[in-house]
């Protein structure tokens, strides 16, 4: 059921509502999902196997609320911020939805950028939420991350490519931090058809994405940092009032192992940690897309 949240005539928050089980779950999405997490008619859902009978989200199991992030362009609306796009902001759009309709859940979990929003909204709203949990993402973007965003940027940014070219080269660009060497060589032995792969995920976003969002959603990436303001990430991990549970990915060529590994000992050091699990997989980031039995086995553990 796709829903709108009015805060104003100027913002708005799109929402979907999947199921009608017992657990209460926010699920925000990756760089570009959107509230289609769920199979539906006419549409094919980001994470459809774990919406499915029986699995973690399945109707019977959980009700799910799945928002658009601030900046993308599935249905939230919201004026450019002053200071640009970061993970703080768009949290802090959620949390003015889940005041103005007093919204609690069971767990807020969130994959990649979704991950990232996910950490700033547990602090935003820290009584909201029972479990915290997040798959593929750090405490804060590195040096490795601004570079890959960066060539993504550069390219949506060129006056000579017209809008579809620009997403469409740039995410030929990011795919190759998706996924991983291994997984690569083991799918392709001929050049044409990596190309062929690259110019398809290039063109299927182009056809269903916009080159402002894409910007907007590289900068708020860029610009995570959830030790900013409240005396590092340790300190910040620290005002959580509910456990933090970790899926990581190897390998990941998007987010360090050096990220990962900080998000996961400093929530240990501020007594916060809980279920950490791995996905080891060729897919590389992209394995929380792919991989489905350790995603459901960590998710069953979450949820338990």
């Amino acid at each position: 059921m796709s829903r709108i949240f009015q805060a104003a005539e100027d913002r708005r928050t799109a929402y979907r509502v999947h199921g009608a089980g017992p657990r209460r779950v926010l699920l925000l999405h990756a760089l570009t999902g959107g509230p289609d997490a769920a199979d539906a008619p006419g549409v094919k859902g980001w994470w459809a196997p774990i919406f499915q009978a029986g699995a973690p989200l399945g109707p019977a199991r959980a009700t799910v609320w799945t928002p658009n992030l601030a900046g993308s362009c599935y249905g939230t609306s919201v004026p450019r911020p002053a200071a640009g796009y970061d993970t703080r902001f768009q949290a802090e759009v959620l949390a003015e939805w889940l005041r103005a309709e007093d919204l609690r859940f069971d767990v807020v979990l969130g994959a990649s950028l979704g991950g990232m929003v996910a950490l700033e909204l547990a602090l935003a709203e820290p009584d909201r939420f029972g479990a915290v949990a997040v798959v593929g993402c750090g405490a804060r973007a590195d040096a490795w991350l601004w570079g890959t965003t960066e060539i993504q940027r550069a390219i949506l940014a060129s006056p000579s490519l017209g809008d579809g070219e620009a997403i469409s080269l740039a995410r030929r660009a990011a795919m190759l931090t998706f996924r991983s060497p291994a997984g690569l060589a083991v799918r392709f032995d001929a050049a044409q058809p990596l190309r062929d792969w690259l110019a398809y995920h290039g063109q299927a976003l182009a056809a269903r994405f916009t080159r402002q969002a894409y910007l907007n959603l590289l900068e708020a990436m860029d610009a995570h940092d959830l030790g900013r303001g409240r005396g590092g990430v340790r300190e910040a991990l620290g005002r959580l009032r509910a456990p933090l549970h970790v899926l990581g990915l190897r390998p990941d060529h998007l987010i360090s192992s050096s990220c990962l590994d900080e998000l996961i000992t400093s929530a240990r050091d501020a007594g916060q940690l809980g279920h950490v699990a791995w996905v080891d997989s060729p897919h590389g980031h992209d394995a929380f897309l792919i991989e489905w039995d350790p995603v459901v086995a960590w998710l069953l553990e979450v949820l338990s």
